[in-house]
């Protein structure tokens, strides 16, 4: 049996697999975030005890039949349990498993638990400037569950959109050289929920995709820029006769501007039109990004990596297995 632990910044997962196959899962309101407002992580100290101990109380099983508890994500910050530094790209796989730390919590268990280490793309001692610079704390494992699961074997970037939208370059040995990320997923909550364009969207995200107006609202900052492009979904709203699916597909567009820019420009991502493009999770902002490189790079290959689950997990099991922690 194996448990793994995926703390993000307001949620924490800790889930039981037998090999690969998921037995159970517990899912708790509590991240990293609350170390932060406290200022200490008692809370995520008592929200991983109890999450295991429910797992071992459902499933029947003692501490002895776990081969091992691994941790990856916002877990192993300062604000997490421990904190273990990030690796600099290029960080290959053997690199993960080289430089796993692992410790005994006593009041969460005395198996040791193994903290895989997030990447950063630089060196930042007596940095000069941050261009090219980023870092990420879980996306790691998921872009490795992902070159894994689809026997990437070539130089190719990984998307994975969400509140704070990674693109993860990786080449042909399944190294990864380093990420850029975006705000992509909290911008569009902020804008529809907190601005003057609430009432314009009425306070709701879009739940099906409508390709002309994501279009529109992309090519809208490509005239106009952000700050106006996003003024035209209330001039749509009040003059154009524009509804919400349209409105709230323009901004999503418009959003996703800077992600293709970004995609396009980061010189970390080594990104050309010929590289292929795996995006992993579901939901709409995935389903725009692929339109929206679609839209600029016909001929793109890209694959939607939307029917797999727990991908944190799997990486982490997929490291840990590389290192002979697992079998």
């Amino acid at each position: 049996m194996i448990i793994t632990i995926d703390a993000g910044t307001t949620n924490t997962r800790v889930t039981l697999f037998d090999g690969k196959q998921r037995l159970g899962i517990v899912k708790a309101a509590i991240g990293v975030r609350n170390t932060s407002i406290d200022g200490n992580n008692s809370q995520l100290v008592s929200t991983i005890s109890q999450a295991i101990s429910q797992l071992k109380q459902e499933h029947n099983i003692v501490d002895k039949d776990i081969e091992a508890i691994l941790a990856a994500g916002m877990i192993t910050s300062n604000l997490g349990l421990v904190e273990v530094p990030h690796l600099i790209a290029p960080v290959s796989l053997q690199d993960f498993s080289d430089n796993i730390f692992s410790k005994v919590f006593p009041e969460i268990s005395d198996t040791p638990i193994h903290f895989i280490p997030g990447v950063k793309n630089l060196e930042t001692n007596n940095i000069q400037s941050i261009d090219g610079l980023d870092i990420m704390r879980g996306e790691e494992v998921e872009a490795l569950a992902i070159a894994d699961l689809f026997e990437i074997k070539q130089d190719s970037v990984i998307a994975l959109p969400g509140s704070h939208s990674k693109f993860i370059s990786i080449d042909a040995s399944q190294a990864i050289n380093g990420c850029c990320t975006t705000l992509a997923g909290e911008l569009n909550s902020i804008i529809t929920h907190h601005t003057i364009l609430t009432s314009s969207l009425q306070d709701k995200f879009a739940d099906t995709l409508c390709s002309e107006s994501l279009l529109e609202g992309y090519n809208a900052v490509e005239k106009y820029g952000l700050g106006h492009a996003l003024f035209t979904i209330r001039l749509n709203e009040q003059f154009g006769g524009k509804g919400h699916q349209q409105l709230a597909n323009y901004l999503v567009g418009a959003i996703l501007h800077s992600d293709i820019k970004a995609l396009s420009s980061a010189p970390q991502l080594l990104f050309t039109p010929d590289t292929p493009i795996y995006i992993g999770g579901k939901g709409l902002l995935c389903e725009a990004t692929a339109v929206l490189i679609r839209y600029l790079y016909p001929d793109a290959k890209i694959t939607h990596c939307d029917n797999v689950e727990d991908l944190s997990a799997i990486g982490a099991i997929y490291v840990a297995r590389q290192s002979g922690l697992v079998n």
